[in-house]
């Protein structure tokens, strides 16, 4: 039995295909055809850098349990510490309608990255959680979660799971990105079912008997290099 098989030949504008071993042949017009390409949606990639003169950032400051009125935004660092007493965590919010165009409710986020850059090591292999910000301040008050208001003792409030973890030890390298994955937050955030408050970062054993500092490159830098950035794949 003769295999059928597909032919499609051009000559003079008409569109020949045959079928062999069927023994019939359809003709048409080439203006006439369409050609219907599958369904897909483009990914966009929407890179944010926090840097004041791009302003892409809601806000990077750290909150000082020793000294816990003190407003810590302003600085070219965020620092975080585990001491008994004198625990530091840090908090950045990026505001997502600077992306072009604002990722939408019904959209699709395939990828998001917060990315910041080690400053200086901790002494010793630590552990560095990241945790989804829930609320604006204990106070509700939406005004409180600033970079210029935050402070210890109005710190927001926090998802009781890490979104993600970075290990980090006296050997990392220095002024090189660390990433985090933040997919499921981004999606979130954009699909309306989270608020945007950003994220905090903290020891995941705070309380430790002697100072252990990590500091993370913060937007108050002379140049957006080192920054902290959030990178967003998502479509359409």
């Amino acid at each position: 039995m003769i295999a059928r098989l597909l032919r499609r030949w051009w000559w003079m504008g008409v569109v020949v295909t045959a079928l062999s071993g069927v023994g019939w042949a359809v003709f048409g017009s080439a203006a006439g055809l369409a050609v219907v390409p599958k369904n897909h949606s483009a990914f966009r990639t929407c890179v944010l850098t926090a840097y004041p003169k791009a302003t892409f950032v809601a806000g990077d400051t750290w909150a000082d349990e020793n000294s816990p009125t003190a407003k810590r935004g302003g600085g070219n660092a965020m620092q975080v510490q585990s001491n008994t007493g004198r625990n530091n965590r840090a908090y950045i919010r990026f505001d997502l309608t600077k992306c072009v165009p604002t990722p939408s409710s019904a959209a699709t986020v395939h990828k998001a990255t917060l990315r910041l850059n080690l400053a200086t090591a901790p002494p010793g292999s630590r552990i560095y959680n990241l945790n989804r910000v829930t609320g604006p301040c204990p106070e509700a008050a939406t005004t409180c979660w600033t970079e210029s208001n935050l402070t210890w003792n109005n710190k927001p409030t926090v998802a009781a799971s890490a979104t993600a973890t970075l290990a980090l030890s006296a050997t990392s390298t220095l002024n090189r990105f660390y990433d985090f994955d933040v997919t499921t937050d981004v999606a979130a955030m954009a699909a309306a079912t989270a608020s945007n408050y950003g994220w905090q970062l903290a020891d995941s054993a705070e309380g430790n008997a002697t100072s252990v500092i990590v500091t993370f490159k913060a937007k108050d830098l002379a140049s957006a290099s080192g920054a902290p950035q959030l990178v967003i794949v998502y479509s359409p």
